[in-house]
């Protein structure tokens, strides 16, 4: 109750001197998300530029086969991420080689515990491979497993995609009315997708309210739990408003068995470390959705052991090693798991188009 009562007190003392667009819960590394977001200087965000975004994410015209859009892989119903472990990929029964990262905030990605960050140079995928929402979108546009397919080169596709979506008329004047041209280029198309996906944030949460000020926003299982969140040192790691600190670890979590290669993340089985935010609509969890519940994550961080025989013991991140996390009693987990709920934020869009420029099916 002691430390309840430090936290409460230090919501107060923010609120009453409120200087960042962030609160910072101070000690512990952590605050509100902003509702409000930062675009790139070449992307400013506009009305149109969002409506356009959101009709080419749910748009199938942009794979190869006129059969997979952004949304197949990041549905609203599912918290924009798709309930797989590995995500369906171009052929009948390919699956990509990781699980599907939600959108939901991804536009305040490499966000730091201040709620500073750049649009233009923001972390993405699990091994940071690239910067940006814009770039990310290149990323399944042009996967021969993915979008693209594996029949064509990324020149050549590029090229398909270009010719296809300017062969439609309503995403001419569509364009031109958010870019100023009515000649549609890949990069366009990126921008106008990650224009959408700014939108797509969830600052509401009952922890963002708790952490603005609002003491009834969390119930006292709910603050135990994030009593126990700090105790075991989970902050480490999940950290800043998105609770991520945005850079690579080493966990050994286990392999996927329906992969044939092992997934080395960066090259040395580092991963980054992912938001905690909205978990209860984007199971299952890790890189590779080997965990389906929260509980199963929760005995992972517990032993920590690997589970992957590519990285011994001694190979995993110091941070990991040194959690207080052993021994947890039932009641402790299912309060931790109680706090990490308080961040979610039902509140995103779950709207889709009834129908689309290209004509096609929308899922």
């Amino acid at each position: 109750m002691q430390k309840l009562t430090y936290i409460i007190f230090i919501i107060i003392g923010l609120v009453a001197c409120q200087q960042a667009e962030v609160e910072p819960l101070q000690d512990f590394g952590f605050g509100a998300l902003p509702k409000q977001v930062m675009s790139p200087k070449n992307n400013q965000n506009t009305p149109e530029r969002a409506a356009l975004g959101k009709l080419l994410f749910y748009d199938p015209v942009l794979s190869a086969n006129n059969r997979i859009s952004c949304s197949s892989c990041h549905h609203p119903s599912q918290g924009y991420a798709d309930g797989l472990a590995l995500s369906n990929g171009f052929g009948e029964t390919q699956k990509t080689s990781r699980n599907s990262p939600t959108v939901l905030n991804a536009a305040f990605n490499g966000m730091d515990s201040d709620g500073k960050y750049a649009p233009s140079d923001a972390p993405m995928f699990y091994d940071n491979r690239a910067q940006s929402l814009e770039e990310q979108c290149f990323g399944p546009l042009l996967s021969p497993i993915e979008m693209m397919g594996p029949n064509v080169t990324e020149e050549e596709y590029i090229r398909v995609l270009e010719e296809k979506v300017n062969a439609i008329p309503a995403y001419q004047q569509l364009f031109y009315q958010a870019y100023g041209d009515s000649i549609i280029t890949i990069e366009t198309v990126a921008k106008a997708l990650a224009s959408f996906e700014r939108t797509l944030i969830t600052p509401n949460s009952p922890f963002d309210r708790f952490a603005r000020g609002d003491n009834t926003a969390l119930n006292a299982k709910e603050i135990r739990g994030l009593e126990a969140f700090i105790d075991a040192g989970c902050n480490t790691c999940h950290s800043g408003p998105m609770f991520s600190d945005f850079k690579l670890h080493t966990l050994g979590v286990g392999e996927h068995p329906g992969l044939a290669l092992p997934d080395e993340g960066d090259g040395n089985y580092k991963f980054r470390t992912t938001t905690l935010r909205n978990l209860s609509f984007t199971a299952p969890y890790m890189h590779n959705g080997t965990h389906e519940s929260l509980e199963k994550v929760m005995t992972f961080y517990e032993q920590k052991n690997s589970e992957n025989p590519a990285v011994s013991d001694e190979e995993l991140a110091a941070e990991f090693r040194d959690l207080n996390m052993t021994p947890f009693d039932q009641s402790r987990k299912d309060e931790i798991i109680a706090f990490l709920r308080t961040l979610d934020d039902p509140t995103f869009d779950q709207s889709i188009p009834a129908e689309v420029p290209s004509g096609l099916p929308v899922e």
